[in-house]
């Protein structure tokens, strides 16, 4: 049985222009944030009441993401690690924590 492609909802707005935004990483390890537009705005500047886009980041540069979104979200942050390890511990995803004193 094929996994399902890891994924996450980052905008569901509905209105007269619905906006639609996920996070995914699909079958082939890729990083993708894809988005779909339903609504007035399209149909105004497209002519057409659906607009779908798209960035793909290839697999080996999925790391580079990680470190560039470590650093956008926490950058100057004394608390980093406590807050690292608690959002972590929210969805659910295995660490390991050591120190020493």
């Amino acid at each position: 049985m094929k996994e399902e492609p890891l994924r996450v909802k980052l905008v569901e707005y509905r209105g007269s222009t619905s906006v639609f935004i996920d996070a995914k990483v699909d079958e082939e390890g890729k990083f993708v944030v894809s988005g779909q537009d339903i609504g007035e705005l399209p149909e105004q500047h497209f002519g057409d009441s659906d607009y779908e886009y798209w960035v793909v980041v290839p697999k080996d540069e999925k790391d580079r993401v990680l470190l560039a979104l470590m650093e956008k979200l926490y950058l100057g942050d004394s608390k980093v690690v406590s807050a690292f390890m608690d959002l972590l511990k929210s969805k659910g995803i295995q660490y390991e924590f050591g120190s020493w004193t």
